[in-house]
Formats: structure tokens, sequence, C-alpha cells
């Protein structure tokens, strides 16, 4: 596992890669380019489906067995101070012996957050599919917001650090791009920890009415938003496939317990093709922590084609 001062400078002051963001109230000007929600489609045409979940190349796995896991990701926050735990315990395991225990502790109703971050390798990839389980514990409740569930990154060049705590501001095209799939409480209308939604930096994304450019949520209809519950496994998938640049042909796809959940077209990551699919991240990052607050990875697979339930 790496460890050094940079880690920990970044870890404190910007809680690192995904988990730095609120839920966005957007300006009601369109971009010129907006992404086209296709599942219903997709899940009535077993062609398209079926071309969306063929099985790919795994080129990242952990089940979290031992803490040699841990040297598989470039930064770890929270790990010194304990709140980051490999737990050898079948009953708390999704499957084997282990898995890794993210705890955002009370801080008084300050920022609370920990997390792993991985670096694929700098050539990159046009098209990924990232799995993981999750699970809440049962007294979790995180208040009005939270990031938990992790997401993928393109970012250009070799730097793994790079558009690290970029919060606020949108992806110029020729840099980077991120999406994570997590659930939101909108503001207490949900029970914790509310419905799974894709929160979503890219360099079409409308603009805060606050004028920064917050992640936007790209979600369903509102009814058929699936509301998780606590203290039970979910098997989490989240697919991203890169656009030609100059094109508005990418695409974003998020599965929940093997059944797609949301599909996206018509989406502009990038202009450049330096601009690929490079990093992934697990972790906890609760606004205003005012109490305590657990969740339990397991099963984490990265590939190049739909990995499904394990």
């Amino acid at each position: 596992m790496i460890r050094n001062d940079r880690i920990l400078s970044r870890a404190a002051g910007l809680a690192a890669s995904l988990y730095l963001f609120a839920p966005v109230a957007m300006a009601q000007t369109d971009p010129e380019f907006w992404p086209q929600l296709v599942t219903d489609q997709t899940l009535a045409d077993p062609t398209a489906l079926a071309a969306l979940e063929q099985p790919g190349r795994v080129i990242f796995e952990d089940g979290f067995e031992s803490e040699e896991s841990l040297k598989k990701y470039f930064e770890i926050r929270g790990w010194r101070e304990g709140n980051v735990q490999i737990v050898a315990d079948p009953n708390l395991a999704h499957s084997g012996n282990g898995a890794i225990r993210f705890t955002a502790v009370e801080r008084g109703g300050r920022e609370s957050g920990v997390g792993a971050t991985a670096w694929l390798d700098a050539e990159g990839y046009d098209r990924l599919y990232f799995r993981r389980y999750l699970r809440f514990a049962a007294d979790y409740d995180q208040g009005p917001l939270h990031h938990v569930g992790g997401g993928l990154t393109g970012v250009a060049g070799a730097d793994r650090w790079r558009a690290m705590g970029t919060a606020g501001r949108r992806p110029a095209g020729d840099d980077h791009f991120k999406s994570a799939f997590e659930p939101w409480r909108d503001w207490g209308r949900y029970e914790p920890p509310g419905y799974m939604f894709l929160y979503t930096y890219w360099m079409d994304m409308k603009r805060d009415r606050d004028g920064n450019y917050w992640g936007n949520m790209l979600g369903p209809a509102p009814d058929q938003r699936i509301v998780i519950q606590r203290d039970r496994w979910y098997c989490l998938e989240q697919m991203i496939q890169t656009n030609r640049p100059g094109q508005a042909d990418g695409e974003l796809a998020a599965w929940i317990d093997g059944r797609l959940y949301l599909h996206y077209q018509g989406i502009r990551w990038r202009t450049s093709e330096n601009v690929k699919l490079k990093r992934f991240g697990i972790g906890l990052y609760v606004h205003r922590a005012t109490q305590d607050n657990t969740v339990w990875y397991d099963d984490v697979a990265v590939s190049t084609g739909y990995i499904g339930p394990k």
C-alpha cells in the first residue's frame, strides 16, 4: 500500500476523487448536447440488451480476503486513523471471508470521508464495466448529503492524481470526466440511504445556480427510482463508453442486482482520444457527519465487458 505526505495532504483537503460533491440544482438553460435516457427502449430490445451485456475481459478483481488487497490502491483515505479496515468475517462478507469496511466518523456536523482509489493503467480504455457489492450498516443515516457507491474516471495523460479535487468545475473535454453510481435522499423525501442515480461530470454538464458546476444527477423517471435498503448486499454495476471526438455517441449505464436500471446515450465525454478510462474509486463521504456511518464493499471487479452478479 502507498502512503506518503502527498496522499495525506490531498485526503485532508479534498476528500479526493469522487467524494467532495453536492447534488446540483441545475440551471434551466440546456447545453447544446444532453444525454438521452433509453433504458426502456433497451430493455424492450433483446438484441440491444444482449449487446450492452456482452461479457469482456476482467482487468481488476478484489475480494478483500486479506490486507494484501490494500496494495492494489494508490490512495487509501482513513487507513491510518483506523476508519478503513479489512474485516475477516464471513458473516459480514458478501462472499469468502473478507470485505473492506469504511466508516465516516462523527465530526460534530463537519465533513467526514474515507475511500480507496485504484489506477488501472496509463493507456486507458474506451469502454469499461465496474462492478462492486455494497452494504450499508443497519443504522446508516447520512443526513442530507453524502457520496458513496464508487465510480469511474477518465483522464488524459499518465498522472494518476489528475482531476482529483476538481469539484465545482466543468471538464473541458480534453482533461477528464467521471461518473459515480450512488444514492440520494432528495432532502429527506426518501429513507436513508436513498434512491440510486448517476452523479456525473462531463463537458456538457449543466451549471448550478450558484455559478459552480456540481455533478449532474442522471437518473430514472420518478416512478422507476429504486430506493435501496440498509443491512443487505447490493450488486451495483456501471458502464461508460467513451465517444468518438467530435461525435455525441458516448454511453452510460448502470445495473442493480443484475437488472439494467439506467442507460443513457448521446454523450460527449471528451474532445480528445487522449482522455480514457484509467481510474476507479470506492468509499464514503458525508457532508455533515453527526454520527458514525459505516458501509462495506466486496467483490470489486473491472472489465471490458459486462460482469453481472457473482
